[in-house]
């Protein structure tokens, strides 16, 4: 590997190290998706820009630069161009790269922050237990629920110390996170009676 480096011209030398010095921090970050369930992920600002902006200083997009110099870089002298060519090729595909990264990252943002607030519009709502929820929040079960006009099966959890069986009435007091609901079982007839204008329909 060495030998094979070092009989390479300088100008290869230089594209070879941007592009695998790029594709290395590339493989670390899905690693780090893999063994976090996606934390590891968490985009790094390092412009001040916040987490709603395009992003174009963020870790992912200049790794997709630089991956895509390196390697635009190493293509281009080894088909023969000339230096300036090899280079004018790279910031060109590497831009296109970082635009590509930064833009999906600002999707991937939206999305996931619509689906925090259409969870939010739940608080106060009424469901019905889908699946059974395990008591003290030591796991999670499935609800449905109505939220805004449409009923969805989501994630529940609750910190009452008892199980809640399949088809118990819960209402929904707060998140856990994104994607999972904290309910808590209703205690009386009167309780749901003073819910029932946003009980689920039909359950």
């Amino acid at each position: 590997m060495l030998e094979w480096f070092s009989s390479l011209s300088l100008d290869l030398m230089i594209f070879y190290g941007i592009a695998l010095m790029a594709s290395a921090v590339l493989l670390l970050q899905i690693l780090l998706s893999i063994i976090s369930g996606g934390d590891g992920m968490m985009d790094m600002e390092v412009g001040g820009l916040d987490s709603d902006g395009l992003g174009f200083l963020s870790l992912r997009s200049v790794t997709g630069f630089f991956g895509g110099f390196g390697w635009t870089g190493v293509i281009a002298l080894q088909n023969g161009l000339p230096l300036w060519a090899a280079v004018l090729l790279g910031i060109g595909v590497g831009g296109l790269l970082m635009l590509s990264v930064a833009l999906l990252m600002k999707l991937l943002y939206s999305l996931r922050q619509s689906g925090a607030i259409e969870l939010e519009a739940s608080i106060g709502h009424v469901g019905t237990v889908y699946l059974p929820i395990p008591p003290g929040q030591s796991g999670a079960g499935k609800i449905r629920v109505m939220i805004q006009g449409r009923l969805k099966v989501l994630s529940a959890c609750t910190d009452s110390q008892e199980r809640i069986p399949s088809q118990k009435k819960v209402k929904v007091v707060g998140l856990i996170d994104e994607y999972t609901l904290l309910v808590t079982p209703l205690g009386s007839e009167a309780q749901g009676v003073s819910a029932g204008e946003k009980e689920e329909k039909g359950a």
